[in-house]
């Protein structure tokens, strides 16, 4: 049965064309990644049979990009771990968030920006500048403490054990005394609402940006002064400025709405 089986694997997958052997191949890898399967899971979920699973998995395996475990699960093999590691390194996250940046400052009319930490603080890395009478000019370059911003919050919400930490060291001026409560609403919905004091009367709003592995690596916000952003703009804004971090981190190799 088993030789049977393998022949007439062997005449299906001599069918398919080179693209789409590439096509179901691929997409038998995206599988195995999302989450570890067996070969009868994979069979079924990729609607193939059982033969030709096997075949296209036997091909992978002996390739490295997928392995098998003790329990008979495939999984990612080493070989697709080094290419990943390597597609990484080559990802610019200034050249992935420009166009996403200015996406939103067209559609929010304010000044965007992209961010990423420093120890304890943010780097402004990229802005696009917004269509208000009056907007917001922070330069490339700028570096704030994490607490002081909404860029430095959203890089921040993974962290609640340095949140006492690093809003002790902001200036008194920035620290909200109710801020532990916004920053755990922040961290549940994925998104910073901050209000800067006077002079500066500005609001803004921030997500985070993620890498493949689920790890906040950047952030984005948009900024405009507290006449441009009543409750109301504010409330739409965050809808906006979330799901083009999303965009932003998909580009980046995350999941797409957090899975992992």
């Amino acid at each position: 049965m088993d030789e049977l089986d393998d022949d007439r694997s062997g005449r299906a997958i001599a069918t398919l064309t080179g693209t789409q052997t590439l096509e179901r191949g691929l997409a038998l890898i995206a599988h195995v990644v999302a989450a570890p399967v067996t070969i009868q899971q994979l069979s079924a979920d990729a609607g193939l049979t059982l033969s030709v699973t096997r075949r296209l998995v036997a091909g992978l395996v002996n390739q490295g990009f997928l392995t098998i475990g003790s329990d008979r699960r495939l999984r990612g093999g080493a070989q697709l771990i080094r290419l990943g590691v390597q597609a990484q390194g080559q990802l610019d996250i200034v050249a992935v968030a420009r166009p996403f940046l200015t996406s939103l400052a067209e559609a929010t009319s304010m000044s965007s920006f992209l961010g990423e930490r420093s120890g304890d603080h943010s780097i402004h890395l990229l802005r696009s500048p917004g269509s208000h009478r009056v907007v917001v000019s922070t330069p490339v370059g700028t570096r704030r403490a994490l607490a002081e911003t909404s860029l430095g919050k959203a890089l921040l919400l993974d962290e609640p054990d340095a949140w006492p930490r690093v809003f002790a060291a902001a200036e008194p001026r920035f620290v909200d005394p109710d801020w532990r409560t916004a920053m755990e609403q922040a961290r549940r919905e994925g998104v910073v609402l901050h209000a800067s004091p006077p002079p500066d009367n500005f609001r803004a709003v921030a997500a985070p940006v993620r890498n493949a592995a689920n790890e906040i690596v950047a952030a984005i916000s948009v900024v405009t002064l507290a006449q441009y952003a009543d409750a109301d703009v504010l409330d739409r804004t965050k809808h906006l400025v979330r799901d083009h971090a999303r965009q932003v981190s998909e580009s980046l190799g995350a999941l797409p709405n957090g899975q992992s």
